[in-house]
C-alpha cells in the first residue's frame, strides 16, 4: 500500500507583525507658574491737543508751518491782516498807513497735526486755523469689557504689543468714569513708561491676566494631542526606552507655547513625546533621537 505524503508542513507558520520604529523627541514635565490671559486692543491717542484760532477777522498774509512740522513755544505760525486794514490798503486817499498785521505764535512745544487754512484765506474771528499736539501726551486707550474691570487696577504694569511684535512697557494711569453705551466697555488710559515716537490711532494688543496658578504641571503644546472635535486629549508617555503608550489627560491653562496638565498628575521623571507623536497607535515602538 502506497504511503501518501503531504507536501505542506505539519505546523502552521506564525505571522510576524512588523512595526515601524518611530524616531521621537521627548521631554519631562516641569513645574511653575501658569497665567491665563485675555487679549484686548488699545489705541494710541494724544491727550493734549491745541486748536489754534484766529483772534481777528481778516486775511491770512503768511503761513509758516505745514502738517507734521515740529514747533517750539514762541515760534511764529501765522500772520493775519485785519479786514479793516485790508480795506484801507486799497483806499487811494488813505494816509493813515495802518498795517493791521496780527502775529500768531505757538503757545507750547508740539507738532502741527492739521491745517484748516492757507495763505490768502479769509477767516472769521475764532475760526480754527490749525491743530497742534504734544508728543509727551501720547497714551493708549484700552477698551475693557465691564465684567473684566475688576481684573485691572490703577498702577498695574502691562505690555503693549505693537504691529511687528515690538513690545513697550506701560502702566494703567487712570480709568474714565463712563461706559460706552454700544459696546459696554470702559476706557482705561495706559501710559508708556518711556517717550516713544508713535503715531496716533495705532492699535496695540494688551494681554490681561485672568487667572494665575502656581506649581502647575507644564508641557509644551507640541506634546498635547486631540481628536477632531477637541473633546478628548492625550499625550504619549514612555514606559521604557523603546515603547510609548497613550495617556488621556485634562488640559488646563494655555500659554503662548505651553500648556498646563491638570490630570493625571505627572512626575518630573516622566518622559513625554513632543515630536513624532502624531498619528501613533495607543502603543508604539519608538527610538529616542533627542531628549530635551
Amino acid at each position: 500500500m502506497a504511503n501518501l505524503t503531504s507536501c505542506h508542513s505539519s505546523g502552521e507558520q506564525d505571522e510576524k507583525t512588523v512595526r515601524a520604529v518611530v524616531p521621537v523627541t521627548v521631554i519631562s514635565p516641569h513645574f511653575g507658574k501658569m497665567a491665563e490671559y485675555t487679549q484686548l486692543m488699545a489705541t494710541s491717542v494724544f491727550l493734549v491737543k491745541a486748536v489754534i484760532r484766529s483772534p481777528v477777522t481778516g486775511y491770512i498774509e503768511k503761513c509758516s508751518v505745514s502738517p507734521g512740522d515740529q514747533v517750539v513755544k514762541g515760534q511764529v505760525l501765522f500772520q493775519l491782516r485785519t479786514k479793516e486794514a485790508a480795506a484801507l490798503s486799497h483806499d487811494s486817499i488813505n494816509s493813515m498807513n495802518i498795517s493791521g498785521i496780527v502775529t500768531i505764535k505757538a503757545s507750547v512745544n508740539g507738532i502741527i497735526s492739521s491745517m484748516n487754512h492757507q495763505k490768502g484765506d479769509f477767516v472769521q474771528e475764532g475760526e480754527p486755523l490749525s491743530a497742534q499736539v504734544q508728543p509727551g501726551s501720547l497714551v493708549f486707550l484700552l477698551e475693557v469689557p465691564f465684567e473684566m474691570s475688576n481684573l485691572i487696577h490703577i498702577g498695574d504694569n502691562c505690555k503693549l504689543i505693537l504691529p511687528g511684535n515690538t513690545v513697550i512697557s506701560a502702566f494703567v494711569k487712570s480709568m474714565l468714569p463712563s461706559i460706552s453705551e454700544a459696546s459696554q466697555t470702559r476706557q482705561m488710559i495706559l501710559q508708556p513708561r518711556a517717550d516713544t515716537d508713535i503715531p496716533e490711532n495705532l492699535i496695540a494688543k494688551v494681554n490681561i491676566v485672568r487667572s494665575v496658578k502656581n506649581n502647575a504641571i507644564i508641557l509644551p503644546k507640541s506634546a498635547l494631542l486631540n481628536d477632531e472635535v477637541l473633546k478628548n486629549f492625550w499625550v504619549m508617555k514612555l514606559i521604557n526606552d523603546s515603547m510609548a503608550v497613550k495617556i488621556p489627560v485634562e488640559p488646563g491653562i494655555q500659554g503662548m507655547d505651553s500648556i498646563e496638565i491638570v490630570a493625571p498628575v505627572l512626575e518630573s521623571t516622566d518622559r513625554i513625546l513632543t515630536s513624532g507623536n502624531y498619528g501613533l497607535r495607543d502603543t508604539a515602538i519608538i527610538r529616542i533621537i533627542k531628549q530635551e
